[in-house]
C-alpha cells in the first residue's frame, strides 16, 4: 500500500480512544475522578457512621445504611462531575477561546447512552430499594402490632406530652424498653409540628385533629433526643425533649415511679 494511500485511512476507533486517553488534559481528569470518587468512598464507609447520630432500633440503621450505600453508589458520578470542574476551573486561567463548532455533548452517541443507561440504573435502584424497605417495615409492622408498646404522642407550642394507655401514665420524656416494638400515635394540640426521636431513625407529621402512625424497633439502649422538624412558632428551636432506651427492669422500675405519683410525671 503506498504512503499517500495509508494517510487517507480513517483511525480505528482502538486509535482514536488511545489518543483521547494520552491527551494531558484527559489524563489529568481521569486523575481527579480518581481522587474525588475515593474521597466519597471514604466518607460513605468511615465518616458518614461517625458523624450520623448512634443507633438504637432497626429503623435508624436503614437510614444509616442508605446514607452509606448511596454515597458510595454516587461517588463515581461525583466524581466526574468535580474532577471536570476541578480541571476547568485550574485551567480558566490560560485564555483559550474555544473552537466556534466544538462538539456538543447532545450529539456524542456513546456519551448520550452512557449516561443514559447510568441514570437510568440509579433510578431502578433507588425505586426497588425504596420499595423494598416499605414492604419490609409494613410487614414488620403488622407482624409486632400484637406486641407494640403503644405511645400516644402530643406535640403543643412548644413541649411534647406523651400517654402510654397500657401504663396509663403521662410523661414529658420519651422512656422505651429495649426489643420491644413501638407504635408511636402522632397528633398536634394546635399547629403543625414533626415529631422526630433522633436516634430511632423515626421522623413523623403532627398533624391537629388527625393522628398519624409510626413505628420504631429499639435494638440498643441509650439516651433519646426528641425534637420538632417543623417549624412551629417562635420556640421551635426549644421545642425538645429527652428520653431512652432502656432495660426492661429500668423501664418497668421508671413507669412505677410514676404511678406511685398518680400516673403524671412530676
Amino acid at each position: 500500500m503506498a504512503d499517500h494511500e495509508s494517510e487517507l485511512l480513517a483511525p480505528t476507533p482502538g486509535a482514536r480512544v488511545s489518543t483521547f486517553l494520552k491527551r494531558k488534559d484527559v489524563s489529568q481528569t481521569l486523575l481527579l475522578w480518581v481522587f474525588f470518587t475515593a474521597v466519597f468512598v471514604v466518607l460513605g464507609l468511615w465518616a458518614y457512621p461517625k458523624w450520623m447520630p448512634v443507633v438504637l432500633s432497626k429503623q435508624m440503621q436503614a437510614n444509616e445504611d442508605i446514607m452509606i450505600w448511596f454515597t458510595v453508589i454516587s461517588a463515581p458520578i461525583a466524581g466526574v462531575v468535580l474532577s471536570i470542574a476541578a480541571k476547568s476551573f485550574l485551567n480558566m486561567h490560560r485564555g483559550d477561546t474555544p473552537p466556534e463548532d466544538g462538539v456538543a455533548i447532545r450529539t456524542n452517541g456513546p456519551v448520550v447512552i452512557v449516561w443514559t443507561a447510568t441514570s437510568v440504573l440509579f433510578c431502578i435502584v433507588a425505586i426497588v430499594w425504596g420499595l423494598v424497605a416499605l414492604n419490609t417495615e409494613s410487614i414488620a409492622a403488622a407482624t409486632d402490632a400484637p406486641k407494640s408498646l403503644i405511645v400516644d404522642v402530643t406535640g403543643s407550642q412548644w413541649v411534647w406530652s406523651f400517654y402510654y394507655p397500657q401504663q396509663n401514665i403521662h410523661t414529658h420524656t420519651l422512656n422505651l424498653p429495649v426489643n420491644q416494638p413501638v407504635t408511636f400515635n402522632v397528633m398536634s394540640a394546635d399547629v403543625n409540628h414533626s415529631f422526630w426521636p433522633v436516634q430511632l431513625g423515626v421522623k413523623i407529621d403532627a398533624n391537629r385533629l388527625v393522628t398519624t402512625v409510626a413505628h420504631a424497633d429499639p435494638t440498643a439502649t441509650g439516651p433519646l433526643d426528641v425534637k420538632c422538624a417543623e417549624l412551629c412558632g417562635l420556640y421551635h428551636a426549644y421545642m425538645e425533649t429527652s428520653g431512652a432506651v432502656e432495660s426492661p427492669t429500668d423501664f418497668n422500675n421508671w413507669v412505677s415511679s410514676i404511678q406511685a405519683t398518680g400516673g403524671v410525671q412530676q
